[in-house]
């Protein structure tokens, strides 16, 4: 935890100027405390080097009588087998992907087996890069969701210090799954430690020119341990995969604050974490707004990730949640309103804004916390935060033509693996035979723009070119395509698509 002296003026101020004034009195010479600073007008976080970092890590708030406003929740979140090292995982390379399909190498630690990673070949590699050197004693397998002729039958695990000298730390041949989504745990013969793993099969079960997996699994045999005793609450590298955003990042930049715990209750469990320090007066344009990813545990369909909001504690003792506030969809701003309401998609980022001055106006607010509230358990729950913000907003004024409202990029935040209607930001008179459209993926003649899980490494979506279409539908493709791309390159520039790509928010 980050200690550093608060802002806040309690009674030992009180008592120091007391003191001061008393002993002013008989003539010493005492320094008088300055006046309290005053109140800023906004705070913002994306939790990136630069941005102001949170000030509490894995901490519960605490109520005027000391007490930690949680009960029912721990730390002990875990997801797949014992032990799972997969959030360790920073980067990967495939030797193919069907990327068109959203059947991508970042499936493989996304720890959903209803997505996979699929190749147009019979064998295939992908290279693991981890943060720092882990001590594995076994991995996991998972098979697609269909043809099992595609799964793996031979393959070689092999590990490296440097991601270039490649030593093999296990090699299975004849291997079958015998059942869809089926997880299967494999021990070394000697534990192996490295930053650097390779998955690589060399054989599938019969398929012609095409190979699948859904899941792979490193473990450091970890089978339990002590259980942190209060909800996580700290800043990592994102979540690891997602059908609508970058893999191992936040929706913008590359980090964002992880929550996660396990709801021990069978009734209601809650914990209140305070994460920043803060001094931020509410006027009545004063707006919250944030990015939740919350993420499905092992295939829950109570979504119990999702019963989770930012709240603010004012220096009155009030809370927001308490307030009556409201989000852009009008549904309560509190973790069981916002569970309730069914608007927080999974395994995405979801956006909630709520002006706060009108329930808030004239209060300072003291901290920010993050709070997960959920009715009924027992369950376990993770997620992650990002674009924290508090500032002021004025009211939107109305368009002056409704045309004004139309906005070409509505429901193209998608993939392949997720469709929001089959969008593309496409341009055109009505009942026009072609359409003018960017293309953030030249090579594709179906899912041609894909706005944030294509992103570079600095987490910025790009564009390959803009192109005439006449592509009806995504899944329908395209039929002939005419592009052009502006350089920004002095002299003759790269023509090669990634090469030429210029990044954009």
């Amino acid at each position: 935890m980050q200690r550093r002296v608060r802002h806040r003026w309690g009674p030992a101020v009180v008592v120091t100027a007391a003191f001061a004034l008393a002993a002013g009195s008989q003539g010493a010479a005492v320094a008088l405390p300055g006046k309290a600073p005053a109140a800023d007008r906004e705070f913002t976080s994306s939790f990136e080097s630069g941005d102001p970092a949170p000030y509490w890590l894995n901490t519960v708030d605490t109520g005027r009588g000391g007490g930690k406003r949680a009960s029912g929740v721990d730390g002990g979140y875990s997801t797949g087998i014992p032990g799972n090292a997969d959030d360790h995982v920073t980067g990967l390379r495939a030797s193919a992907e069907n990327s068109g399909s959203g059947e991508v190498k970042e499936n493989l630690v996304d720890g959903e087996p209803g997505t996979k990673w699929l190749a147009f070949e019979s064998t295939g590699w992908v290279e693991f890069d981890l943060d720092k050197p882990i001590k594995i004693t076994r991995y996991a397998l998972t098979s697609a969701n269909d043809y099992g002729e595609r799964d793996p039958k031979d393959w070689t695990l092999q590990g490296s210090a440097d991601g270039k000298d490649w030593k093999t730390v296990d090699s299975r041949s004849g291997e079958s799954f015998a059942q869809r989504l089926q997880t299967k745990t494999y021990d070394l013969a000697a534990p192996a430690e490295y930053q650097h793993f390779r998955l690589d099969i060399s054989k599938n079960n019969g398929a012609s020119g095409i190979l699948q997996l859904a899941d792979v699994q490193f473990s450091t045999g970890d089978d339990g341990g002590s259980t942190p005793p209060d909800m996580l609450s700290l800043v990592d590298r994102g979540p690891s995969g997602s059908p609508t955003a970058k893999a191992g990042a936040g929706y913008t930049g590359t980090r964002a604050l992880r929550y996660a715990g396990r709801h021990t209750a069978k009734g209601r469990a809650y914990s209140y974490n305070k994460i920043f320090d803060v001094n931020v007066k509410v006027t009545r344009d004063t707006q919250l707004s944030y990015r939740l990813f919350p993420s499905m545990a092992d295939g829950d369909r109570d979504y119990d990730a999702t019963n989770v909001s930012v709240d603010l504690a004012f220096t009155d003792g009030t809370y927001l949640s308490g307030l009556g506030a409201t989000d852009q969809h009008g549904f309560g701003l509190s973790p069981q309103a916002q569970g309730a309401a069914k608007t927080l998609y999974v395994n995405q980022w979801n956006n909630v804004s709520s002006r706060i001055g009108s329930v808030a106006a004239g209060k300072t607010v003291d901290r920010v916390l993050l709070a997960y509230d959920s009715p009924a358990g027992p369950a376990k729950f993770r997620g992650w935060l990002d674009d924290l913000s508090i500032k002021q907003a004025a009211p939107e004024r109305p368009e002056a033509h409704l045309a004004d409202y139309a906005l070409t990029t509505r429901g193209t935040n998608s993939s392949g693996s997720f469709s929001r209607g089959n969008n593309f930001p496409a341009t055109a008179v009505p009942h026009g035979f072609n359409f003018w459209t960017p293309v953030t993926n030249a090579g594709s003649q179906s899912w041609l723009y894909e706005y944030a899980r294509a992103n570079n490494s600095d987490n910025l979506p790009t564009i390959q070119a803009f192109a005439a279409s006449h592509e009806p539908s995504p899944w329908m493709g395209d039929r002939q395509t005419f592009q052009v791309m502006p350089s920004a390159a002095s002299g003759t520039p790269d023509t090669g698509r990634t090469a030429r790509a210029l990044p954009f928010r």
